[in-house]
């Protein structure tokens, strides 16, 4: 069962990915765009230490396994880029000046670029399975999660793991259009789980206690003084007071 502090991690979590929805939006906007990224990258990290300190508590190998990826996928992105500016450069050069080691820049620039092209769609496939890992914790944990906010979330993962693919098609132009969007949706879905609330605990009913009170018969005086003041005819059985001297019914004498 999730404790308190890792359903407030899973919140802070749902908030960072709806950063990162919107950071990616206003990255489409001229001027703003390397500022919105840097911001993504910032909400990014702040997301992965969601994860980390859920990891500590719960030693999910999922979580830990997502964290890494994402790091590694975001790490050869970087090295991607890294490859294919020099890479580019170097191959121009060799092929519009004219110079003495054009041939050695024209393989220095193509053996950049290829690198570079390796690395980014190995950025792509690592996020893939970074974002399998997330699903599958999120499945391990459903009974945890209200139904509503558990099919939104596993959607957003989904949605995630095709836009990646899709980028790592980027040589074929529409796929990083569709990926961009698959990727915003993704990341809004998930922002689903900053609604997630931990559980009251539903109080255990008590029994009343009842008390049973036995009470004791009273016995009227009236009716004990009538019981002491009459007495029976030895005769014929009629009723006689206890001070007469004959029987009202049989005239026989009393003792």
């Amino acid at each position: 069962m999730l404790n308190k502090s890792i359903y407030v991690e899973l919140r802070d979590f749902g908030r960072n990915m709806q950063y990162l929805g919107i950071f990616m939006l206003l990255s489409l906007i001229p001027g703003i765009g390397a500022i919105a990224m840097i911001l993504y990258l910032v909400f990014m990290f702040n997301a992965l230490k969601n994860i980390k300190l859920m990891y500590y508590s719960l030693n999910d190998q999922n979580l830990e396994s997502f964290r890494i990826k994402i790091i590694s996928s975001i790490t050869r992105g970087f090295l991607s880029v890294f490859s294919l500016v020099p890479g580019g450069i170097f191959l121009a050069i060799g092929l519009h000046l004219s110079m003495w080691n054009n041939d050695i820049l024209i393989i220095i620039g193509s053996l950049l670029l290829l690198l570079g092209f390796i690395l980014m769609i190995s950025s792509f496939a690592t996020e893939r399975t970074a974002w399998k890992n997330l699903k599958a914790f999120l499945r391990e944990n459903q009974s945890e999660l209200p139904d509503f906010i558990l099919r939104e979330v596993i959607e957003g993962t989904d949605n995630l793991e095709t836009g990646a693919l899709l980028y790592s098609m980027f040589m074929f132009g529409i796929t990083i259009i569709i990926g961009f969007i698959m990727r915003v949706i993704g990341y809004f879905k998930l922002a689903k789980l900053s609604q997630v609330n931990f559980p009251d605990q539903v109080p255990v009913p008590v029994e009343p206690i009842v008390q049973i009170v036995q009470s004791s018969p009273k016995v009227s005086n009236v009716s004990l003084e009538r019981s002491e003041n009459t007495n029976f005819c030895p005769m014929c059985g009629s009723k006689i007071s206890r001070y007469g001297i004959y029987c009202s019914e049989c005239g026989s004498k009393l003792q």
